[in-house]
């Protein structure tokens, strides 16, 4: 559908980002399943950017669709940011010591933006939500907030890292990529076009949950497949 082009340009200008540089080491098929496990997950946070859950002219679907559509890819980055950890911690249990008080400050920035994510996940179900905050428009303040945290918070853990980013230009690209998407928002929400005339299709919300599935087990299957394959292909 024609919803996930973003998507689709977000993956090939981060795969372009990596491959700019000078070098990308292959440390085993776990260690490299985990690090292309979090630069989904990254793809994915700022693709939610641009699909607030507010709906857009295209596709011309009924509100629900974004709605839904918004929650559960922000479930698939949450599963793929706890894959990211818990596959990381398989394949280097000593990685452990460097989320303790006093490790390295791009750890401790991966750690905090896992918690905001959580934040930002758990309490978007309607269960929840009503239960946490009184009114919609708290909430969206802040899962706002804890959005544009945990972006902030995955840039610097990806580039001071110093793993797969490591060049300048690197750094910059990440950086323009991440201050673009945090501003698509604003953009929209104060720089509408005119409504579409006609109604919108109803009942789109299973599609939704269907585009997220695909999307999830399309972004398992290549993080396998690098991890097995690929970051030796592309190592020096």
């Amino acid at each position: 559908m024609i919803i996930l082009l973003p998507l689709l340009v977000l993956c090939g200008l981060l795969f372009s980002v990596l491959v700019s540089g000078r070098e990308l080491p292959a440390n085993g098929p776990l260690w490299d399943s985990a690090m292309a496990c979090g630069f989904m997950a990254y793809g994915l946070v700022a693709f939610l950017f641009l699909l607030t859950g507010r709906p857009l002219r295209i596709p011309f679907n009924d509100g629900r669709f974004f709605t839904v559509a918004h929650r559960m890819f922000g479930c698939v980055a949450g599963l793929l940011i706890a894959l990211h950890v818990g596959l990381s911690l398989w394949a280097e249990p000593l990685t452990v010591r460097y989320l303790l008080p006093g490790g390295p400050g791009y750890m401790l920035a991966g750690l905090a933006g896992m918690l905001l994510a959580v934040l930002a996940i758990g309490p978007s179900f309607p269960a929840a939500r009503r239960r946490i905050w009184r009114t919609a428009t708290r909430f969206r303040q802040v899962h706002g907030l804890a959005a544009l945290g945990l972006l902030g918070l995955a840039s610097v853990h990806i580039t001071w890292a110093r793993l797969h980013v490591q060049g300048r230009h690197q750094i910059a690209a990440i950086a323009v990529i991440a201050v673009c998407c945090a501003i698509v928002p604003w953009i929209g929400r104060h720089g509408r076009l005119p409504r579409p005339s006609g109604h919108r299709r109803r009942n789109t919300a299973p599609v939704a949950v269907r585009l997220a599935g695909v999307v999830g087990g399309v972004s398992l299957g290549v993080s396998v497949a690098y991890g097995l394959y690929f970051s030796r292909w592309l190592a020096p």
